[in-house]
């Protein structure tokens, strides 16, 4: 072969390569497929339970390949900040918004911007209808008040007088939970409820709502709706002395309850799971943000918890799903 007919094919060869190596380049270099942005508005007023709800949502977000966009809150922050939240997630274009809403009003400036924005609503832990909700996920609140009551009826022997004590007369949720403790005391007719109080969210207030219940009603045992009103049952049984004796059942599983809980001063807590919370609502967010069809309310299940059991490993996860 001659020289000059080497060359020629070295050439050509060299030349398919260069034109293969840029149009290589060129294929890789395509737009890259948009990552979805989803907000994560924390909940007001909540602590190890809104530190959960971000850790199944960062589970979820890198599982399904989205972005999640964390807003938190201060402890002190209430419904103004949350509300100043929702807006900037929504200025800040991201594609799907998940809220445990502080109030009524933060529904509606979630209806109006999101609807504006085409960016679906899915809330968790409340069950609440508004525009621009697409889905919702919580727990059944009134079974978990039937649990709470069946568990103050365990704890009294089936008969006694008890007082209800929550926040907010007018929290869908409060109210679900005692209607389920109230139908569940209803099949002991050894049990009455003797007295309810509403306190707020402040623990001082709920502790002298307490000690004012206490003051006009005989009662053995107090069912406290949610944090605050738990903390101020256990302050005012011990400034009277009875703490133990007087039997409380609450909701949560915030530090300073499981710490009631295991020196019994609380008696039992029905709690749930606030990484599953989160968890299903990243995932659902990515089925509609997909196209896809979702559950518009899906509820999940609650567990009685006591000093007995609250090491047990299947409840480890449940309550503390933060240590690894």
């Amino acid at each position: 072969m001659s020289k000059a007919r080497t060359w020629f094919t070295v050439s050509g060869i060299l030349i398919t390569a260069v034109l293969f190596f840029f149009a290589l380049r060129f294929c890789t270099q395509l737009p890259e497929e948009t990552v979805h942005k989803i907000a994560l508005i924390s909940p007001v007023h909540a602590r190890e339970l809104g530190e959960a709800m971000r850790l199944g949502a960062d589970a979820a977000a890198k599982e399904f390949g989205v972005e999640l966009v964390y807003i938190g809150l201060k402890q002190q922050d209430g419904a103004a900040q949350q509300r100043k939240a929702v807006e900037q997630a929504l200025k800040n274009d991201v594609a799907a918004v998940l809220i445990d809403p502080a109030d009524n009003e933060i529904l509606e400036v979630i209806g109006e911007l999101s609807a504006a924005k085409q960016a679906p609503v899915i809330l968790l832990n409340d069950e609440r209808t508004a525009k621009g909700v697409m889905a919702a996920i919580s727990v059944d609140n009134l079974q978990a008040g039937r649990k709470a009551g069946e568990a103050m009826a365990g704890l009294l022997g089936g008969s006694g007088g008890v007082a209800v004590i929550g926040s907010e007369l007018d929290d869908p949720d409060l109210a679900a939970r005692e209607a389920g403790l109230r139908e569940a005391i209803a099949g002991y007719p050894g049990i009455r409820v003797a007295d309810r109080a509403v306190c707020g969210s402040s623990h001082d207030a709920c502790w002298q709502a307490v000690m004012q219940m206490l003051g006009r009603s005989a009662v053995e045992g107090i069912i406290a709706l949610e944090e605050a009103a738990s903390l101020g049952a256990v302050k005012e049984a011990q400034r009277r002395g009875i703490a133990g004796t007087l039997k409380i059942v609450t909701f949560g599983n915030e530090f300073e309850q499981l710490e009631l809980l295991q020196d019994n001063l609380i008696q039992k807590t029905v709690v749930q799971s606030g990484f599953s919370v989160g968890y299903l609502g990243v995932k659902q967010a990515v089925a509609l943000l997909n196209g896809e069809r979702v559950n518009k309310l899906t509820r999940l299940d609650t567990r009685v918890i006591d000093s007995d059991n609250m090491f047990w490993m299947d409840n480890q996860k449940l309550l503390f799903p933060f240590v690894e």
